[in-house]
C-alpha cells in the first residue's frame, strides 16, 4: 500500500486532480481566445494599431497630425474596423471614458451602421468618407460629432437616435442627405454645413431636436426638406443660403426661429408653421420672382419680425395668425395679385418705428395686397384699439376705395360694362366718398352746400328779384335766406314766399329749380351721414 506524502492528505490530491481536469478543459477555448485576438491584431494595419492604442488611453487618435499631407495614403482606415471600434466589437479593445476621437481619417469603402449600438461618444472630425455612410435606425448613446468632416457619398441617418447633441459644423455633404424622423435629445448643430447635391434633397422632415438646431451660414444647394420638424427651443439659420427649394412647413418650434439676412433663391415654404416664441426673417432676401413666399396659417405666439426683408416676387400671408407683426422696411410686391393678407389677424402690428409714420405706411401695404375686405377693417378696428380713430376712418374709406375699382370694367366690353349698371355703382360710390367720405367726413358736404348757397347770394341779386305780391309791401330783401331758404328742405324760412325772379330773369327761374333739387340732394345725405345710416 503506497502512502500519500507527509502533510498531502487523499482531499488535497483529489483537488489538484480535479484542477488539472478543468483547466484540460478549458485550454482549447483560452488558446482559441488568444487566437482571435491575436488573428484580428495582425489583420489590424500599423495605422490601426495605432488608432487603438491611441484611443486605449483617452488620447484623440489624429491622423492628420501624425501623417502630413505628404502622407496622406496613410490615414486610410477600413470601414470594418470602424465599425467594430465603435459598437465594441473589436476583441480586446474597450473604449476609454473619453469615448472615440478619430481626426483625419480616410475611409474608402461604405460605412454600414444600420441597426448598431454605439455606447459611447463618437468624434469623427475632419474625416473623409469617399462611399456611403448608413446609420438607418443606429442609436448613439452620448454626443456625435461630424465637425469639419466630408460625405463624398450618400449619408444616411434615416431614424438614427442619438442620447445627447450632433454636431455637423463645416461638414460637407455631396450626396443625399437624409435625416428624416431622426431623434436628437439635445442640440442639432450644422452651422456652416454644405450640402452640395442637386439632384436630391438634404432630408430632414419630422426631425425631432431637443434642444437647438443651428444651420447658421449653412449652404443648401440641394432643397431643404424641414417639412414637420420638431424643435424643443430655437432654430436659427441666421445667413443661411437656400440656393434650391426651402421647405419648412408644420415646422414646430417651442421657443424662437431666425433666419437672419439668409437668403432663399426659390420657393420657400412656412405653411402651418407653429412658433411658440418669436420668429424673425429680418434682413432676408427671397429673391425668387415666380415663386412664392407661403407663409399662410402660420402661428406665431411672439414677435414676427419682417424688417428690412426684400421680397422679389409674391407674398402668401393669408390666414397667418401673429400676436406682434413687424414689418418695418420690408419690401413688398406692389402688385395686388401677388400680396395676399386675406384672413391675416393680429393684435399689434406696425411698419415703422414712429406710430404716426408707421400707420401711413400700413395704409400704403394694405393697397398694395389683393382686395379682401377683412384686411381693411382689421386694420381699421387695430387703429381704434390704439386710440387712432382719424386713421381708423382712413383705413375703412380706403378700403371702399377699393371696393369702387371693382366696378370698373377690367377688362370687360364697354357695352357689357355699361349693361351690367356697374357704372351706376361707381358713380354712387364716388359720390359718397366726395361728399361724405362714405359717411366718414360729413363735413365734406358742407363745402358744395356752402358754395351753393354763396352761389345763390351772388345769383339772386335785389335788381333781378321783385316781390311776389306786389300790392303787400314785404319786409327787406335778403340775398343769403332767400338762398337759405330755397336750399335748406325741410325748413320755411318765407322768403321763397314773398320774393321771385323777376319776368324776364328766365336763366334764374331756372337755376331756382336746381338749386332747390340740390339741397334736397345734399341734406339728406348730410344727415344720413351724421346719423350713422352711411357706413
Amino acid at each position: 500500500m503506497k502512502l500519500n506524502p507527509p502533510g498531502v492528505t487523499a482531499a488535497t490530491t483529489c483537488s489538484s486532480v480535479n484542477s488539472l481536469i478543468c483547466v484540460a478543459a478549458f485550454l482549447p477555448i483560452f488558446c482559441v481566445s488568444a487566437a482571435v485576438a491575436q488573428t484580428s491584431a495582425e489583420v489590424m494595419s500599423p495605422v490601426e494599431q495605432w488608432v487603438v492604442a491611441q484611443l486605449r488611453v483617452g488620447e484623440t487618435a489624429d491622423l492628420a497630425r501624425q501623417f502630413p499631407d505628404e502622407e496622406k495614403d496613410k490615414r486610410k482606415l477600413r470601414a470594418h474596423f470602424v465599425e467594430d471600434l465603435l459598437t465594441g466589437g473589436l476583441p480586446g479593445f474597450k473604449p476609454h471614458r473619453n469615448g472615440v476621437r478619430i481626426v483625419g481619417a480616410i475611409i474608402d469603402d461604405p460605412v454600414d451602421f444600420t441597426n448598431a449600438q454605439i455606447p459611447s461618444e463618437v468624434r469623427l472630425e475632419h474625416c473623409q468618407f469617399t462611399s456611403g455612410a448608413t446609420f438607418t435606425r443606429a442609436t448613439f448613446a452620448a454626443l456625435v460629432s461630424f465637425d469639419g468632416s466630408a460625405f463624398n457619398a450618400d449619408g444616411n441617418f434615416h431614424h438614427v437616435k442619438i442620447g445627447d447633441s450632433i454636431f455637423l459644423r463645416n461638414t460637407v455633404f455631396k450626396g443625399q442627405v437624409n435625416f428624416e424622423s431622426a431623434d436628437v435629445s439635445d442640440n442639432f448643430v450644422a452651422a456652416g454645413a454644405a450640402f452640395q447635391n442637386k439632384e436630391t434633397p438634404a432630408d430632414f422632415t419630422r426631425l425631432k431636436v431637443g434642444g437647438d438646431a443651428n444651420f447658421n451660414f449653412a449652404e443648401f444647394d440641394a432643397q431643404a426638406y424641414f417639412a414637420s420638424v420638431d424643435i424643443g427651443d430655437n432654430f436659427t439659420a441666421d445667413e443661411a443660403k437656400f440656393s434650391n427649394v426651402a421647405r419648412f412647413d408644420g415646422i414646430k418650434v417651442r421657443s424662437n426661429i431666425q433666419f437672419q439676412k439668409a437668403e432663399f433663391d426659390a420657393a420657400v415654404d412656412f405653411e402651418s408653421a407653429d412658433i411658440t416664441g418669436n420668429f424673425g426673417v429680418p434682413g432676408a432676401t427671397f429673391q425668387s420672382k415666380k415663386e412664392p413666399a407661403l407663409f399662410r396659417l402660420m402661428k406665431v405666439g411672439g414677435y414676427a419680425v419682417f424688417n428690412d426683408a426684400v421680397f422679389y416676387g409674391p407674398v402668401d400671408l393669408r390666414y397667418a395668425e401673429f400676436v406682434w407683426l413687424d414689418l418695418s422696411g420690408a419690401s413688398l410686391p406692389n402688385v395686388a395679385s401677388q400680396f395676399l393678407m386675406l384672413g391675416m389677424s393680429y393684435k399689434y402690428i406696425s411698419a415703422a418705428q414712429v406710430e404716426p409714420e408707421s400707420h401711413k405706411v400700413l395704409l400704403r401695404l394694405v393697397n398694395q395686397c389683393a382686395y379682401s375686405a377683412d384686411v381693411f377693417s382689421r386694420l381699421e378696428d387695430f387703429f381704434l384699439r390704439e386710440g387712432y380713430p382719424r386713421h381708423a376712418d382712413e383705413a375703412f374709406i380706403e378700403g371702399k376705395l377699393r371696393v369702387r375699382e371693382r366696378y370698373f370694367p377690367n377688362g370687360r366690353p364697354v357695352g357689357e360694362y355699361f349693361l351690367s349698371g356697374d357704372w351706376l355703382r361707381w358713380l354712387g360710390s364716388t359720390m359718397l366718398y366726395l361728399l361724405v367720405g362714405y359717411g366718414r367726413r360729413p363735413w365734406q358736404a358742407g363745402i358744395p352746400c356752402a358754395l351753393l348757397v354763396g352761389l345763390g347770394c351772388i345769383l339772386f341779386s335785389p335788381n333781378k328779384m321783385e316781390p311776389r305780391d306786389r300790392e303787400e309791401t314785404p319786409r327787406v330783401y335778403s340775398r343769403f335766406w332767400y338762398s337759405c331758404g330755397l336750399f335748406l328742405p325741410f325748413v320755411d324760412l318765407k322768403e321763397d314766399k314773398l320774393w321771385k325772379p323777376k319776368a324776364d330773369q328766365t336763366f334764374l327761374r331756372n337755376y331756382m329749380q336746381v338749386h332747390i333739387l340740390c339741397g334736397w340732394i345734399l341734406i339728406p345725405v348730410v344727415l344720413a351721414a351724421l346719423t350713422g345710416l352711411i357706413k
